[in-house]
């Protein structure tokens, strides 16, 4: 049971201060409205390991929570908030339901914080390390409406949305990966195992070798001797492009080359109007204003150009103009901006954008069918064209030494 120190007034006004273990910082001021003394504060003790209870509770902060579990919590409080629980009631449930270590040890303090009297918003901005900022500016909309179940409905439904395109773009790249790593260990194999031991047959009957075995003997000599520095230039370049890319310039430069890639551009763009618009329609529905609404989306996308862009958008906005001419951008889809003006028109920007969402998710479901369908052929001729030319060149110089 945790240790609580409180300061409160008697009834004669005079400040006192002690200790108290109770589950939480609500039966402490229960206790103290007993004794009748007025609180003044109650902050829990951390006398464990790094301030945490126990060292249970630091393991527990020091792992992430996946997706799958903010969605099962979002949909349960959604669920218990429409059936008339009361939203401590609702925590507390939550947390027995959670697996999650990190959402747990959130769950219960924050169900400490309510029992104290504070809001849900109040308590989810102590744990933004685990509820993003739409989470927590939704939730405020939703305390100020009355309606936190609509709230989480729409947070589940967000991060699925979010979740689905995620898991397109892995399941989309698991495949071409393997190949590309197959492709690369039959390579290995091959210079390192068969052609030497090829080369070494045909050298020794000291005839001369066709052009096309003498290039591949000499391939693979130079990739035996050179192997480790290729390795080394590969690795050094990837650290590199990792360390521009966490800079301002580099991540903006690199992400505006990626976006003028000839497919992965597509789909990144897809991508990002189809969260974009999506998160939007969700906060707009919500009560958030559209200057807000932008700077939340910003940090949603990945891309630095489009983050950029709404960023710089919301400044537009708060100074008078209106939404479509401030998210005009060169690498901007004119479809969306269209739509976008055509809703601020009939006032339906909510439910346009939400029907953009949809739309852009399922261009990028399309282009990463394609991109899967364009990849496998193509990988299967790298791998059959290295093995068939290993064949010819072994054939030719068979070939050469009977006749």
């Amino acid at each position: 049971m945790p240790m609580f120190a409180y300061q409160a007034l008697s009834r004669t006004g005079d400040e006192l201060s002690g200790k108290m273990r109770a589950d939480s910082t609500g039966a402490v001021a229960q206790a103290l409205r007993t004794e009748g003394l007025r609180v003044l504060q109650i902050k829990e003790r951390r006398s464990g390991f790094l301030g945490q209870d126990n060292f249970k509770d630091w393991l527990a902060t020091q792992r992430s929570v996946s997706t799958d579990a903010l969605i099962f919590f979002y949909r349960q409080m959604a669920f218990m908030l429409r059936a008339g629980l009361p939203l401590a009631e609702c925590l507390e449930l939550a947390a027995t339901q959670i697996s999650s270590p990190r959402l747990n040890l959130a769950l219960r303090k924050m169900h400490g914080d309510i029992e104290a009297g504070k809001s849900l918003s109040t308590s989810l901005r102590k744990h933004d390390d685990v509820f993003s900022d739409i989470a927590i500016n939704l939730v405020v909309a939703g305390e100020s409406t009355g309606e936190l179940d609509v709230i989480m409905e729409r947070l589940a439904v967000h991060l699925e949305k979010k979740s689905q395109l995620r898991k397109q773009m892995i399941n989309a790249m698991i495949y071409p990966v393997v190949v590309v790593l197959a492709a690369i260990g039959v390579a290995v194999f091959m210079v390192t195992m068969i052609i030497p031991k090829f080369a070494e047959f045909i050298q020794g009957r000291g005839r001369r070798l066709p052009d096309s075995t003498q290039a591949l003997i000499d391939g693979a000599a130079f990739l035996r001797e050179n192997g480790l520095i290729i390795i080394g230039s590969v690795i050094v370049a990837m650290i590199l492009t990792f360390i521009i890319y966490k800079t301002y310039k580099g991540r903006r430069l690199i992400d505006r080359l990626l976006l003028s890639t000839p497919i992965f551009g597509k789909m990144i763009t897809y991508g990002s109007m189809a969260q974009l618009n999506w998160a939007s329609s969700i906060l707009m529905r919500s009560g958030i204003t559209i200057f807000d609404s932008l700077k939340i989306t910003a940090d949603l996308i990945a891309n630095k150009i489009y983050s950029d862009k709404l960023k710089q958008a919301s400044d537009s906005v708060m100074a008078g103009r209106d939404l479509a001419s401030s998210i005009t951008h060169p690498k901007m889809p004119t479809l969306v901006t269209h739509m976008i003006a055509i809703g601020e028109r009939t006032g339906s920007l909510d439910r346009i954008q939400q029907e953009l969402g949809v739309y852009y998710q399922s261009l990028l479901e399309i282009a990463i069918k394609r991109l899967s369908a364009m990849i496998e052929p193509a990988m299967i001729l790298v791998i059959g064209g290295m093995v068939g030319f290993v064949y010819y060149a072994f054939f030719q110089a068979l070939f050469a030494l009977a006749a």
